[in-house]
């Protein structure tokens, strides 16, 4: 009798870059998961409290080259599809990502139409995460990144579904896992990096439910950051030296 070997396990490390905000089932136990990475979608947004801005696009890309062409994420659930049950665990750099909260005290709760509303008019991706090491990491552009590590069972799969559309009474149809590789960056930010500037962070209040009335604050910025990512590889590849990423942080709420 052939005994067939149980599929070996893998990692997949996946980052991410520009507005996107981090939301524990701790702090809101109604998520559909332990942790949920919103994008929101930005991508006709260009004056936040007075401030202009350039628009920002959602999108992802599979491999180790953060600097490949994304494919657009414009209302969908993105999570790893055959993870090691190993649950949620918070690496202590987590806590380095700028919060909403800490930034500007006294903010309202989230928009509940953002978190779990499903509208792609509102959130280009929602990133969920039931299994893996959540922490964060400073890029050489002074951004801090969420970086999400998954063991995997076999190779690593990803499944993206789409949002059901709002006037469709069918079930939505069941998406094939594609391979993932071992490393996904996952982007929302202008595409024009000369164009960044840091009030793009400002983009990250929007997911409130009341944004305040006045501007809030921005981060300070990683200091010493080392990570590549997809704005400082461009950077890198037409010789830009004078960028800030400070406005591309990620963030957490609360």
């Amino acid at each position: 009798m052939t005994i067939i070997p149980p599929p070996a396990t893998q990692t997949v490390v996946i980052q991410f870059e520009g507005i996107c905000v981090n939301f524990r089932r701790t702090d809101f136990p109604f998520l559909p998961a332990a942790h949920r990475i919103v994008l929101i979608n930005a991508s006709t947004i260009t004056d936040v409290w007075g401030n202009i801005i350039s628009p920002h696009l959602a999108g992802f890309s599979v491999g180790a080259d953060p600097a490949v062409p994304t494919t657009p994420l414009t209302g969908s659930v993105v999570q790893i599809a055959n993870p090691v049950q190993t649950g949620v665990v918070y690496d202590p750099s987590y806590h380095l990502l700028p919060s909403l909260c800490l930034l500007t005290p006294g903010l309202g709760g989230p928009s509940m139409a953002v978190l779990t509303g499903h509208n792609p008019e509102l959130v280009s991706c929602y990133f969920d995460i039931n299994n893996g090491v959540i922490s964060s990491v400073g890029s050489t552009l002074n951004a801090a990144m969420t970086v999400v590590t998954v063991q995997t069972t076999g190779d690593p799969l990803y499944q993206l579904t789409p949002f059901a559309t709002v006037l469709s009474s069918s079930p939505i149809l069941e998406v094939e896992p594609q391979p993932a590789t071992n490393q996904m960056f996952f982007s929302n930010e202008e595409t024009n990096i000369s164009e960044a500037s840091d009030d793009d962070f400002l983009l990250s209040y929007l997911v409130l439910s009341q944004p305040p009335l006045t501007t809030p604050n921005l981060p300070e910025g990683t200091s010493n950051g080392s990570a590549k990512n997809r704005k400082s590889e461009i950077a890198k590849l037409f010789g830009i030296v004078a960028l800030t990423e400070v406005g591309c942080s990620n963030s957490a709420y609360p």
